[in-house]
């Protein structure tokens, strides 16, 4: 067989190899965004649903915290700067609901993959700092229904340890969560649970199929 014949095939192939490879690229694109359109649908799904019970909360806190104006000074009064703090931490989440929201709207899934990533991966950010932000609130929930009038002067000794107790394990609930998403510790099975039960499910199952993606090109 003459050189150039052997040329020839080899050109052809190279040719097959090359549009079976266009061919499996184009492919694997298409179940990329099917499933990252899926997940992301859960995430925007969610999303709105925690902006219509949000919006109703919201406003039930707003009626809190006018009820404890209302009551007298801030000086010493539990239920007011409880409900206030709760009623301001859940204003930041909610906000950075509609940020989250707006942010998954305008994501281009038939753009590059870098670019996709950048923003998941900054949703991804976005989220395990409100979380940080969020978790504060919890030990308020253990002293909004205490009064100046009777506590802790006028409270029994035992109430007081137990009030201490029950408030402290919470803050110690929040600081753990705090302490757990940090940046270097967020492969931990512990981090990982929290980021899950913050609903960041969706926005880690778009990413490992665009890893795919990633891997697949390199």
């Amino acid at each position: 067989m003459k050189d150039q014949e052997l040329v020839n095939i080899w050109k052809s192939q190279e040719s097959k190899v090359e549009r079976l490879w266009a061919i499996n690229k184009i492919l694997l694109q298409e179940r990329v965004k099917r499933k990252s359109s899926e997940a992301m649908t859960n995430w925007i799904g969610e999303k709105i649903l925690g902006l219509v019970v949000g919006f109703f909360y919201i406003l039930f806190l707003g009626a809190l915290v006018g009820l404890g104006v209302s009551s007298g000074s801030i000086s010493g009064n539990y239920f007011l700067i409880s409900v206030g703090i709760i009623f301001l931490i859940n204003l930041k989440v909610y906000i950075d609901y509609i940020k989250h929201l707006v942010m998954s709207l305008r994501i281009d899934f038939s753009g590059p993959v870098v670019e996709i990533q950048a923003k998941l991966v900054e949703m991804r950010i976005s989220l395990i700092k409100g979380m940080k932000i969020w978790v504060l609130q919890i030990p308020f929930y253990t002293t909004f229904h205490l009064s100046s009038s009777w506590f802790p002067q006028q409270a029994d000794p035992a109430w007081v340890v137990i009030q201490i107790l029950v408030t402290s394990l919470f803050v110690i609930g929040a600081i753990w969560v705090i302490w757990t998403l940090r940046e270097e510790n967020l492969n931990s099975k512990s981090a990982k649970f929290l980021i899950s039960a913050a609903g960041g499910d969706p926005l880690d199952k778009a990413l490992a199929v665009y890893q795919e993606v990633k891997d697949f090109e390199d």
